[in-house]
């Protein structure tokens, strides 16, 4: 089974626990910052995916870790389950289905939208109601500038990518150059 797959169950299991204690933001922000602090730091991320060391100790490091961050029994629970299991080194991967999960259960979607210069603020919004609008949700964007594009943009809204970029345009334009040679 893959990473995401076992991560989804994970990240399931702790959205149903943090909605029925009504801990969501307290829980995401536990877990968000235990997964921020294991990508920072080499040697906490080697301490725990190292065969050399052992189980018990590395229970003991993150039993030190919860005592001195102090984050709920929920997200306590969660990080001694993980490492229980050999997964600790995965949080990062826990987390971000784990908010996947619970904006799916808050009706949202996120959405990445790439254009080839920035756009200004009546731009964005603009964008961001049409979006809106196809989907029938809220939607969340991340913008990016990339001057490779050349102009339009690149959408991606979930798994679905909409390219409507000149660079794209071009190559295909090409393409059916060479191909009616």
């Amino acid at each position: 089974m893959s990473i995401v797959a076992v991560a989804r169950r994970y990240a399931e299991a702790l959205a149903d626990v943090a909605v029925s204690t009504n801990q969501t933001a307290v829980i995401d922000r536990e877990v968000k910052t235990f997964a921020e602090m294991l990508a920072s730091s080499n040697e906490l991320r080697g301490l725990f995916t190292s065969p050399i060391v052992m189980q018990k100790d590395k229970a003991g490091i993150l039993d030190l870790l919860i005592e001195r961050t102090g984050p709920g029994q929920v997200t306590a629970n969660l990080l001694k389950t993980l490492q229980r299991h050999y997964r600790l080194q995965h949080l990062a991967v826990v987390y971000r289905e784990f908010r996947r999960e619970m904006d799916r259960r808050e009706g949202i979607m996120q959405a990445e939208i790439t254009t080839a210069a920035p756009m200004d603020h009546s731009q964005q919004s603009m964008l961001v109601s049409e979006l809106q609008e196809i989907t029938g949700k809220k939607v969340n964007v991340e913008y990016k500038v990339d001057s490779s594009l050349i102009g339009g943009a690149v959408t991606r809204l979930g798994s679905v990518v909409y390219d409507g970029s000149i660079k794209t345009k071009l190559a295909a334009i090409e393409q059916q150059l060479k191909t009616a040679e």
